[in-house]
């Protein structure tokens, strides 16, 4: 089986100049040479910026309510906006997810969904114990 070169074209004219120096055919090598294109190394494509629209950031009220307002009948309040940002302060990710397996609720999430979960955790229990007439008080674990 014939062996397969890779050669440039240098290396090609380099071939037919030697092999015309010592008497050989060199009439392939000229079609092969005939049939080599030339091709210039690609510049890379330069990047197109892409024109981003600003829109406004979500608060983080916005944020909470979007993703874990249904856990709260009444809505999402300032009392329990600010409990889950205490929580968020006081408690790392892994001790809210800790907490959340304890409380037998799902430990995926940011830390403020997390907080709001284990709140609306709390908050069914309290109104459990005391039935849906009146709204229980916020605690703390």
């Amino acid at each position: 089986m014939p062996g397969i070169f890779k050669l440039s074209k240098k290396e090609l004219d380099e071939l037919i100049e030697s092999v015309e120096a010592e008497g050989g055919d060199t009439t392939e090598f000229k079609k092969l040479r005939a049939e080599f294109v030339e091709t210039q190394p690609q510049k890379p494509t330069r990047r197109r910026l892409i024109s981003v629209v600003p829109r406004e950031e979500e608060t983080t009220e916005e944020r909470l309510n979007r993703e874990a307002g249904d856990l709260f009948p009444s809505g999402f309040s300032a009392d329990i906006l600010a409990l889950c940002i205490e929580y968020d302060r006081k408690y790392s990710l892994k001790e809210l997810r800790t907490m959340c397996l304890e409380a037998g609720i799902s430990p995926s999430g940011h830390k403020k969904l997390l907080a709001a979960k284990l709140i609306a955790h709390q908050w069914d229990s309290e109104v459990g114990k005391k039935g849906r007439a009146e709204q229980p008080a916020l605690f703390e674990f």
